[in-house]
């Protein structure tokens, strides 16, 4: 008997088709990859898994009885859980807390919070997050947190676990830590389905692979009977063998930098940061996830205190505000895009317009924007970043994640700025989206943008980048440019700092 049985189901948003009669199957003990551009639809699909929608038509059975007046509360009592790539923590209370809650033990209707560290640490052992339960969950890193959801989905004990972009922010050690736990409720008879935009991760973990396509399932496959290259064209419906597009030619004569920081320093960091970043170049900052790459580009912001010398233009400068950083021609991509770089409430307009309003206004009279101005400006940008949307004035919540990036990404472009810097800038990303992220981060160095990235992934740094500073613990261990510039090379230096580094090079 299969576990859960998804029967030909349609679903419509406002006369808008976004899934034509899926159809497909979860047996016990068996993981299944839902795999499929961002849009594909795989996120109403498991919207309706988990009650959160009704189906427009046919019929979605688990263990062996259709759903009826389906909701999240009677999903979850079904023994459905759910872990998606934005958090849905509380960051005001604990860490176990917030594994427990709704759901708090209780003896004779009181909370002993004793009891919830008790009951949260071996969850916690499970999903190999070494924290004190007592910790507050808005302190803890990304990644951290990530984990956190994880432990909460599993204090459910569900017997289909869904994990939905869950390993985007973790690093290698985190997503192993997560597939262990894969492994083990696969072994125990529980299920689960996984959606995620690393290819090499489904196809290490799951047993089938499911891909939708606009809304329609393409194909379903066996793992063994599948790669990267059939997914990919399957996906997108063609060949993506331009992935990374050319990099600045080794022998090219080097441009004086735009931005010149040395001995940066931040707080949690014991040494300080040199780094030189020139017009045309996309410098990336690699590393295992949590060596301080992300206090460098909040420094460079002017969203973090830091020590050292910054100059811009052969200029010393100051950079003690996101409004001074803007002014003198930085611009910035946050890792968390929903909750740092959009007003996800405000329309696709509102937040490409937002960083361009002294662009839009007359230069006298700055409160009055030129709403023609505007529309041109913003009509340009969806169509140069290939934005769908239903219109500019659609929530930007609304849109998939890759469109979101878009968006977080082309509402600097007006501005032209000098240094743009962007932390993770394709996590939660399909491959048809990154690769045209890719590209225009070359054309925006082609046409004299200092770039400087910072990545979890190591094929993305590789592929991207003319040169890639290695971060350990706080400091920059390696430069890679050129042939140096492997895969190999690139995570011997993230593991064990300059030493490992120097062992690959003389092998």
């Amino acid at each position: 008997m299969t576990l859960l049985n998804v029967e030909r189901v349609s679903k419509s948003f406002a006369g808008v088709t976004v899934l034509r009669e899926v159809s497909f199957d979860i047996l016990p003990g068996e993981v299944l990859a839902l795999v499929g551009e961002n849009g594909a639809g795989k996120s109403t699909v498991l919207s309706l898994i988990t009650g959160l929608l009704a189906p427009d038509s046919g019929t979605i059975r688990y263990g062996g009885e259709p759903v009826r007046a389906w909701s999240p509360h009677r999903a979850r009592a079904a023994g459905i859980a759910s872990v998606h790539q934005e958090l849905s923590l509380n960051p005001h209370q604990s860490v176990a807390q917030n594994v427990f809650l709704g759901a708090w033990p209780a003896r004779r209707g009181l909370v002993r919070h004793r009891d919830l560290v008790a009951r949260a640490r071996p969850l916690l052992d499970r999903v190999g997050l070494d924290v004190d339960p007592r910790t507050l969950a808005g302190r803890l890193p990304l990644g951290a947190q990530q984990l956190v959801e994880l432990a909460k989905a599993l204090a459910a004990d569900p017997r289909l676990l869904i994990l939905d972009e869950a390993t985007s922010a973790l690093d290698d050690d985190q997503v192993r830590a997560v597939f262990g736990v894969v492994g083990e409720l696969r072994e125990r008879g529980g299920s689960v389905v996984i959606v995620s935009h690393r290819m090499g991760e489904l196809l290490a973990v799951s047993d089938r692979l499911t891909v939708l396509k606009d809304g329609e399932v393409m194909a379903t496959r066996a793992r063994e009977e599948t790669g990267h290259d059939d997914l990919v064209r399957l996906m997108v419906g063609r060949e993506l063998s331009d992935m990374f597009p050319a990099k600045t030619p080794p022998d090219a004569p080097p441009a004086d930098p735009v931005l010149r920081a040395t001995g940066l320093s931040v707080p949690g960091s014991p040494a300080g940061v040199d780094l030189e970043l020139a017009p045309g170049r996309i410098v990336g900052l690699g590393g295992l996830q949590g060596q301080g790459q992300r206090e460098v580009l909040r420094a460079l912001f002017g969203l973090r205190h830091h020590g050292g010398r910054i100059e811009l233009d052969g200029r010393p400068c100051r950079l003690a505000s996101p409004r001074e950083a803007i002014r003198r021609g930085v611009g910035y991509v946050p890792e968390d895009r929903k909750t740092e770089g959009l007003h996800v409430v405000r329309s696709v307009r509102d937040n490409l317009a937002l960083t361009s309003l002294r662009v839009l206004a007359p230069a006298r009279a700055l409160a009055t924007v030129s709403r023609r101005r505007e529309s041109e400006l913003v009509a340009d940008l969806i169509r140069r970043m290939r934005i769908k949307a239903a219109s500019p004035a659609q929530e930007t919540r609304r849109l998939s994640g890759g469109n979101q990036q878009k968006v977080a990404l082309a509402k600097w472009l007006p501005n032209r700025p000098k240094v743009l810097l962007l932390a993770e800038p394709t996590r939660g990303i399909d491959v048809g989206t990154k690769r045209e992220i890719y590209h225009l981060l070359r054309e925006l160095a082609d046409d004299g943008m200092a770039v400087l990235v910072t990545s979890g992934d190591t094929m993305e740094l590789v592929g991207l980048c003319d040169e890639v500073l290695v971060m350990y613990e706080g400091a920059v261990v390696e430069r890679l440019t050129g042939p140096e510039l492997t895969e190999e090379r690139l995570v011997h230096a993230s593991v064990a700092g300059r030493a490992a580094a120097g062992e690959v090079s003389h092998a």
